[in-house]
């Protein structure tokens, strides 16, 4: 193999999808006819390129604003920065591992010693340990806390996995063996009203803590409903609708915001 393989290779993908200058699709085309790697490598991302474009996606608008795919994919971004990075391993020099076994030899040699020798007559009573009142009111403001932030994270989760299937429902694929405009959602209907489920349990246990995320849920519950309400097999404008509506409130954007308010610390 020659550095100019390489080069050819790394075309191969334009080759496939006729991305290329007439000129330049010649000459690898001809490296292709005298490389049996190429050719097998070429012969896939035809396939691929072929399958991509027979997609009833293919050329549909984005379900989304840009502003709003922007916004979200920043907030994942976010999300995969604040994420704590696991500190290294600590491993101690040969020097250092033989001076810690000498120190635990003569710390188990004095414990050992201490321990052996006679025990006195008599020992005074030790008091039993009795949690005091201000030691139960600090436990409780920690458990408190603790069902606070598991809310609030329960919360984002469930507007992250929201917004997934509002997103998943604008770019529905064609129903099969239906009118050409109809489209099918019985798996976004069906995981919608799964999630009006948990966003009924999870306020109706949030005592308060989800006040500041109050309105975009309620709005999120809404667009869950009309979804939730769809048949398996629906009018595409029906669709469209429910995507203007979102694009018109800013709800997507609305949703970033939110989760990350909740997610943060």
């Amino acid at each position: 193999m020659t550095f100019l393989h390489f080069r050819y290779r790394n075309r191969l993908g334009l080759l496939a999808s006729s991305s290329l200058e007439p000129q330049e699709a010649l000459t690898v085309r001809r490296h292709v006819d005298s490389c049996a790697s190429c050719q097998a490598e070429l012969v896939g991302l035809t396939a691929l390129s072929s399958a991509l474009a027979a997609d009833a996606a293919e050329g549909r608008s984005l379900p989304i604003s840009s502003d709003a795919l922007r916004t979200r994919v920043l907030a994942r971004i976010r999300q995969a920065e604040a994420r704590p990075v696991p500190a290294p391993a600590f491993r101690l020099s040969p020097s250092l591992a033989a001076l810690g076994l000498v120190g635990v030899a003569v710390i188990s040699g004095l414990l050992l010693n201490r321990f052996s020798a006679p025990a006195p007559e008599s020992r005074a009573a030790v008091a039993p340990l009795v949690a005091s009142a201000d030691t139960a009111q600090n436990d409780a403001a920690f458990y408190e806390r603790m069902e606070k932030t598991q809310t609030r994270a329960n919360a984002a989760r469930y507007l992250a996995e929201a917004q997934d299937i509002l997103i998943q429902v604008s770019a529905a694929a064609d129903c099969p063996d239906s009118p050409r405009d109809s489209v099918d959602v019985e798996k976004e209907a069906q995981t919608s009203r799964t999630l009006l489920k948990r966003r009924a349990a999870l306020v109706s246990g949030s005592r308060g803590t989800l006040l500041a995320a109050q309105g975009v849920m309620e709005e999120v519950e809404g667009m869950l409903q009309q979804v939730a309400e769809l048949p398996k097999c629906t009018r595409r404008k029906d669709v469209d609708a429910i995507a203007r509506a979102m694009d018109k409130r800013n709800l997507l954007m609305k949703i970033d915001l939110v989760a990350q308010e909740l997610a943060a610390p």
